[in-house]
C-alpha cells in the first residue's frame, strides 16, 4: 500500500466524527505532508522493519515495533518522525504530537513533520494550531511550487472552518399528487346521537362534517440557510411554504407559510445545542384558519458508532383569528434516538417519544384542553442503487380536560398512523417517490372517530 493510501486510512481512523470540510482539510494536509516526505527514512533493524509496516499499511504493526525503542531513540529525528506517523495513524494523536515535536525541537526546518504535526491536530479537532503549523510549512521558500499549492487549498478551507463553514445554501421544490379518502378528518357516519339532546333523537350531519374522498395536487418548497459566525457556531433560517389544492372538495384547501430562525452552538464532546424561534400561518379555503409562533430548543449527539440521540423542548402559541376562544398554548417534550446499522442498504431505524399539554387561554373553554403522548417508529433501507424504501409507525393518546357539554363525557382519543414509501434518486438532485399513509383515529366521541388513507407520487428537485 502507498504512503498515501496508508496515511489516508489512519486518518479517517483519527478523525471521526469530523464534519466534510474538516475530512477535505484533513485529506489535503496529508496529501502535502506526504509530497514533503523523503524517500528511504528507514535504517537498518527496527526501524527497517517498521517502514516495511508502514509501506503496508500496517501502522499499529510499526508502532509496536517502534514504541519499545523510544527510551534509547527519543531525540533522533528520523526515527521520531516515523514513531510520529506510527503514532497517529493507529489512532493515537497525542502521542504523534509529541514524536513531531521532538523532531521540530532538534530540526526546525524538517517540513514533514510540521505538516504530518498540522495533521494530527486536525485528526484531534484542534484546527487553529493545524492552522498555524501548515501555515509555517506554506511560507517556506524551499517549499514545491505544487505542494504550495495543496497547502494553500488545505489553509484556506481551514480559514473556512475557523469562520464557522460560511454560508450554506440549500432548496428544495416538490411536487405532489394522489388520491385522499378523508380530505377533511370526519367521521363517515352521518347520524349521531348527542346526548345533551338526546330528547331530539338522532342528528344528521351536513356534508362538511362527514368524511368526504378526492383527488388533490400539492406544490411545496423548503430554503435552509446555515451561516457560520465560528468553527462552532452557526446562525440557521428556514423557509417553508406549501399549498395543497383537491379536485372538487376547494373548501378544503390547505396552506401552510413558516420560518424558523436559530443559533446553534457545537461542543467536542457534548454534542450540539440549538434554540430557535419559530413562525407558521395555516390557511383553510384560502382564509387564515391558524397562527401559530413559539420557540424550540433542541440538543443533539452523535456516538462514534453513529447512534444518534436528540432531546427537545418545544413552546407554542396558538391564535385562531375568526375564533378566539381555541387560542391555546402548547407545550412539548420529547426525545429520540436513532442507529445506523450498516452493511448492504445503508439501514438507519429510529425512535422517539414525546409528551405535552395543551391548555386554551379561555378557561370557560377548558373542555377543549388536554393532555397528549405518543410514540413513535420507523427506518429506511437501500434496497437498490439509487432506491430507498422506509416506513413508519407512530401512535398518539390525547385525553381532554373537561367533559364535553354536547357529549357529557370527556373525551379521549388514540390515534395511529403507518407510512410506508419509496424514494428513487433520478440523479444526484432529482428523486422521484411514492407513498401510502394510513391514519385511523378511535374515540369515545363517534365524531371523533374516523379513518383515512392518502396514496401519493411526487418528484423533488434540489438545488
Amino acid at each position: 500500500m502507498s504512503k498515501w493510501a496508508r496515511g489516508r486510512a489512519g486518518c479517517r481512523k483519527a478523525g471521526t466524527g469530523f464534519s466534510n470540510s474538516r475530512r477535505q482539510v484533513r485529506g489535503l494536509a496529508l496529501a502535502a505532508g506526504l509530497a514533503l516526505a523523503a524517500a528511504g527514512a528507514a535504517t537498518a533493524g527496527p526501524m527497517e522493519e517498521a517502514s516495511q509496516h508502514l509501506s503496508q499499511g500496517d501502522a499499529a504493526g510499526a508502532y509496536e515495533i517502534l514504541k519499545p525503542e523510544e527510551r534509547a531513540r527519543a531525540g533522533n529525528p528520523g526515527y521520531d518522525y516515523m514513531l510520529g506517523l506510527a503514532a497517529v495513524d493507529s489512532g493515537r494523536p497525542a502521542e504523534a504530537v509529541a514524536a513531531f515535536e521532538r523532531v521540530l525541537a532538534v530540526d526546525p526546518g524538517h517540513l514533514q513533520a510540521r505538516a504530518e504535526l498540522g495533521r494530527t491536530y486536525i485528526a484531534m479537532n484542534e484546527p487553529e494550531a493545524a492552522r498555524r503549523e501548515l501555515a509555517t510549512v506554506e511560507a517556506q521558500d524551499s517549499v514545491p511550487d505544487s505542494v504550495r499549492e495543496t497547502i494553500d487549498r488545505y489553509v484556506t478551507a481551514l480559514d473556512t472552518g475557523l469562520s464557522g463553514g460560511g454560508t450554506q445554501i440549500s432548496n428544495r421544490v416538490t411536487v405532489r399528487g394522489g388520491y385522499d379518502s378523508n380530505v377533511n378528518n370526519s367521521t363517515s357516519d352521518s347520524r349521531i346521537l348527542i346526548p345533551a339532546f338526546a330528547g331530539l333523537g338522532f342528528a344528521t350531519l351536513g356534508a362538511g362534517a362527514t368524511s368526504q374522498d378526492d383527488a388533490f395536487g400539492e406544490v411545496s418548497g423548503r430554503s435552509s440557510v446555515t451561516h457560520g459566525i465560528a468553527i462552532d457556531k452557526q446562525l440557521l433560517l428556514d423557509l417553508t411554504a406549501s399549498y395543497r389544492a383537491n379536485s372538487d372538495l376547494d373548501q378544503f384547501n390547505q396552506g401552510i407559510a413558516g420560518i424558523n430562525f436559530g443559533y446553534s452552538q457545537r461542543t467536542p464532546d457534548h454534542g450540539t445545542f440549538t434554540l430557535s424561534g419559530q413562525a407558521q400561518s395555516y390557511w383553510v379555503d384560502d382564509e387564515v384558519y391558524r397562527y401559530t409562533y413559539g420557540a424550540l430548543g433542541q440538543w443533539t449527539y452523535r456516538t462514534a458508532g453513529m447512534t444518534d440521540y436528540a432531546v427537545y423542548l418545544q413552546y407554542s402559541k396558538l391564535n385562531y383569528p375568526s375564533n378566539s376562544v381555541q387560542n391555546a398554548n402548547r407545550y412539548t417534550a420529547g426525545a429520540t434516538v436513532g442507529q445506523s446499522l450498516g452493511g448492504a442498504g445503508d439501514p438507519y431505524v429510529y425512535g422517539g417519544a414525546y409528551a405535552g399539554y395543551e391548555k386554551l387561554t379561555d378557561s370557560t373553554f377548558d373542555h377543549l384542553s388536554y393532555a397528549f403522548g405518543g410514540l413513535r417508529l420507523g427506518g429506511e433501507v437501500g434496497l437498490m442503487p439509487r432506491l430507498r424504501g422506509y416506513a413508519s409507525v407512530a401512535v398518539e393518546a390525547s385525553e381532554y380536560k373537561e367533559p364535553d357539554p354536547l357529549f357529557l363525557e370527556e373525551r379521549s382519543v388514540i390515534r395511529a398512523d403507518a407510512t410506508a414509501g419509496l424514494r428513487y434518486a433520478l440523479t444526484d438532485d432529482l428523486t422521484l417517490g411514492t407513498e401510502v399513509a394510513y391514519t385511523r383515529s378511535d374515540s369515545n366521541i363517534v365524531l371523533y372517530e374516523y379513518d383515512r388513507v392518502v396514496a401519493s407520487v411526487s418528484i423533488s428537485l434540489d438545488f
